[in-house]
């Protein structure tokens, strides 16, 4: 048994041990004819060790009792020697035999072991394979996004002249108009490469259906910082023309800033440059406060000139440029400051006009009038309070004064806004208030009219869901009627705004 004891683990396979424990055992039955059920005997198969209690992995060999012998004569020693020796020459064999049928099974295992080596990187390859052919055949289409927003909108006057109240940006408060869809925008966008971004809005607000925007992103790094932006787009300009309206808490945009671009956007080609780090700064500003997305810290270009969706009229491009840094404070507030401008020559619509008293077409310089303007705009966004301000000046078209001709007139105007963004379990509450003020024309509108303007606007969004916001405000409007050029002074009203973002 000692031998065996001593044999240690890695010799011999688990099959391989309890073939030697149970041979062995076998062996000691037919070997010892005096042996009675007494002793009870327990080997381990790993160690090949014998006990006489049993435990932990150990397997129980038979009963065994110890008898007397009498003292053997030297003929029967000499016989029990001789056995003795030749039981220990059969286990010899046995071994020898037990080795053999090790090594052929170790051989049979590495063979096997080798085959399944071999035969891996067949099956791994697969899947991969399978992933390799479905990212190539990924269509441009299919890394697409939809989403966009719906506003709709009541408009309810209380007091003043609401009867000639018009404004360029809301005819939901206009005479004989109740519920309106201000805007209803679905848009498509999506990285198509590293190297080129996709981009296009749609509107169905006012009956008709129209493109607000068809762009392409042609980025000249992986990082994104330099690019190009051909086709229908938002001007690099003022802050609030920039800001989606989705995001803005006031009702509409300033008439001082509207009024230099049509719906914020034209025909042309950008450029834009804006550092890794800023791209991070200008996408957090989207998420809650209200910031108007990456124009570029550097952003200029060329463009038409003649509004969104029209045709040049003059041969003469309009040059547009800008610049705007959002700083950072220790305290984690975002201060955004910078100063835009545009200049080119801008052709007019002239019309008779009987209600404004305009019996015939006024004359006009078919190749245009200088349109230019400069601007600056400081925004502190709202963490927790925030302020917006922008002003600009600059020269236009404008109707004369005895509205025969048209003429190159002087503009200015701005606003100033402030808010408060407060967030609680049932949503962020936004309370604001808005001063604007506007002397110019209003190029436009067909015969370029001046216009005066000043208004206030005081009223609260809340922001039920991410997808669903609601706008009440007040308004008290001193401003001109572009249609009929009658000036309301004193009008009074509440707006409601629900709109939902998909």
């Amino acid at each position: 048994m000692s031998r065996f004891g001593e044999k240690k683990k890695k010799d011999l396979p688990g099959l391989g041990r309890e073939i030697v424990v149970w041979f062995i055992a076998a062996l000691l039955l037919s070997h010892t004819s005096q042996v009675l059920s007494a002793l009870t005997l327990y080997v381990d198969p790993e160690t090949n060790q014998v006990y006489t209690t049993p435990g932990k992995n150990r397997i129980k060999l038979g009963d065994f009792e110890p008898v007397k012998h009498a003292e053997k004569t030297p003929a029967e020693a000499q016989a029990a020697e001789k056995n003795s020796q030749a039981l220990e020459k059969r286990i010899d064999q046995k071994m020898e035999e037990l080795r053999a049928l090790e090594t052929k099974l170790e051989a049979q295992q590495q063979s096997i072991q080798t085959a399944v080596e071999q035969s891996q990187p067949i099956l791994a390859s697969e899947p991969d394979a399978d992933k390799t052919a479905a990212k190539e055949e990924k269509k441009w289409y299919d890394k697409i996004k939809i989403g966009g927003y719906t506003q709709f909108r009541q408009s309810a006057g209380f007091s003043g002249d609401l009867e000639n109240l018009s404004s360029p940006g809301d005819k939901s408060i206009e005479e004989d108009t109740n519920y309106y869809i201000r805007r209803a925008r679905l848009v498509f966008q999506g990285d198509i490469t590293d190297h080129l971004k996709l981009y296009m809005q749609t509107e169905f607000a006012g009956g008709d259906v129209s493109v607000r925007d068809m762009y392409g992103d042609l980025f000249f790094d992986k990082k994104k910082e330099f690019r190009i932006r051909p086709g229908l787009s938002k001007i690099p300009n003022s802050f609030e023309l920039l800001q989606s309206s989705r995001d803005r808490v006031a009702f509409e945009r300033a008439d001082a800033l509207s009024t230099g671009v049509r719906n914020e956007r034209d025909t042309g080609m950008f450029f834009y440059w804006t550092p890794e780090h800023i791209q991070k700064r200008f996408s957090f500003l989207r998420k809650g406060l209200k910031g108007s997305g990456d124009y570029g810290v550097i952003g200029l270009g060329a463009y038409t000139g003649q509004g969104i969706n029209e045709r040049d009229k003059n041969d003469n491009l309009h040059f547009a440029a800008r610049v705007t840094y959002p700083f950072q404070f220790s305290n984690g507030q975002i201060f955004e400051a910078g100063v835009y401008g545009y200049t080119g020559r801008f052709v007019p619509t002239v019309a008779a006009n009987a209600n404004a008293g305009i019996l015939a077409a006024p004359i006009f310089n078919k190749k245009g009038y200088r349109d230019a303007r400069i601007g600056l705009h400081a925004i502190l966004y709202p963490q927790p309070f925030g302020l917006q301000a922008e002003w600009n000046w600059g020269k236009s078209p404008q109707l004369s004064d005895d509205r025969t001709s048209i003429v190159s007139g002087n503009i200015n105007g701005g606003y100033v806004q402030a808010m408060y963004k407060y967030d609680s379990p049932w949503g962020a509450w936004i309370p604001y208030f808005k001063w604007q003020k506007y002397d110019g024309a209003e190029k436009f509108a067909d015969n370029a009219p001046f216009a005066r303007v000043r208004e206030i606007e005081a009223g609260l969004e809340w922001q039920i869901r991410p997808e669903v916001e609601f706008v009440v405000a007040y308004s008290h409007m001193d401003r001109t009627n572009v249609k009929n050029l009658i000036h309301v002074k004193n009008a009074n009203l509440m707006r409601f705004q629900l709109q939902w973002n998909y």
